[in-house]
């Protein structure tokens, strides 16, 4: 899966934006969750478990409804929510 693919993968699944820092042609892992992580769980914590793995050494930034790249502690309920405003 290339970097593009992952980006739409995480979008479609979990309903957050990403970006990862790398040649979008970069090949990283598959995203193959079948379930969107849940809505309490903070955002460093599904990075950690869920994106880091399977992304290897590239930055990752998550981007917000607002265009503001949300602190860590946000839950993944509250940065989902800024899309819908």
């Amino acid at each position: 899966m290339n970097v593009h693919e992952f980006e739409t993968a995480v979008w479609e699944r979990e309903g957050i934006r990403i970006v990862i820092r790398a040649p979008e042609h970069t090949n990283v892992g598959e995203y193959d969750y079948q379930r969107s992580a849940a809505e309490n769980q903070r955002l460093t914590e599904w990075l950690e478990g869920r994106i880091y793995p399977r992304t290897g050494e590239y930055g990752i930034v998550v981007i917000d409804g607002r265009g503001e790249i949300p602190h860590g502690k946000n839950h993944l309920s509250t940065v989902r929510q800024t899309y819908r405003e």
